[in-house]
């Protein structure tokens, strides 16, 4: 019987090859603490949790409160509703000075696409997401909402485009 080469491979050392470990394992670091207080107050033979929770802070900011006296510190210092913290509206904060000073919030192009979606569907985003026609450039319906918002809250010196008169009510510049 043939052996198609057995031996030659064996000899090649394709079966059996151990490798070498990289020896240059990375020790822990732990963390550098600049700040004082900080330096003063953390314990390298605790976990980071526990040295937070020392210092007052909490490590895993997804858990709930459970100290009580925390919850009713809060609500007390704070003389502002809930609402008024959480009812922020969509894009109402352009980005601050960029290098471009005239540069605009809404492109021209974004301006033209989402006139044509406003003139056609109002505030309906989610009809807007599925016109595979007008939404050509196939945005989904929070990209859509984005765009919408700040082409709402645009004035009316950064505005490039003809805008209808159904969008023109729906606009915060020309409500006035």
């Amino acid at each position: 019987m043939v052996k198609h080469g057995k031996n030659k491979k064996r000899r090649a050392g394709r079966i059996g090859k151990t490798k070498l470990k990289n020896r240059n394992f990375r020790f822990y670091k732990p963390p550098q603490i600049t700040d004082t207080v900080m330096k003063e107050h953390w314990d390298p033979r605790k976990s980071p949790s526990i040295n937070m929770a020392n210092l007052g802070l909490k490590s895993n900011l997804g858990e709930k409160a459970t100290c009580q006296s925390t919850i009713t510190s809060l609500e007390s210092s704070s003389s502002c509703k809930a609402i008024e913290l959480f009812d922020i509206p969509d894009s109402d904060a352009f980005p601050k000075k960029s290098s471009d000073p005239g540069r605009l919030p809404v492109s021209i192009e974004n301006q033209k696409y989402i006139v044509e979606l406003l003139n056609k569907y109002g505030n309906n985003y989610t009809s807007m997401a599925r016109d595979i026609k007008l939404n050509n450039m196939q945005h989904n319906e929070n990209q859509l909402r984005k765009i919408g918002a700040r082409f709402l809250l645009l004035n009316e010196n950064q505005i490039r485009v003809e805008i209808p008169d159904s969008v023109r009510a729906l606009m915060a510049c020309f409500s006035k």
